[in-house]
């Protein structure tokens, strides 16, 4: 796993993590069209974006790494 130069803004998830501070400048949200299993959701689009692991929907992850290679801001990680 990539290490963030500040955990703070790490949200970690069972075995996801989202450095959130990189969602901010995202525009175009690529990491919930890109995972087929519906895993990720970017709330408050319209003002500071940021991405979350839906409740109940990372056990159904496969690890295909689509969505670490598809966000640009390589905001993703995966254990």
């Amino acid at each position: 796993m990539c290490v963030a130069e500040d955990q703070a803004n790490i949200d970690s998830y069972k075995f996801h993590h989202i450095d959130t501070s990189k969602c901010v400048q995202c525009q175009d949200f690529s990491c919930e069209e890109a995972c087929f299993r519906g895993i990720y959701e970017v709330i408050n689009k319209q003002t500071t974006p940021k991405c979350i692991v839906v409740q109940d929907r990372e056990d159904r992850c496969v690890k295909c790494h689509i969505c670490t290679t598809t966000c640009k801001y390589r905001a993703i990680t995966i254990d």
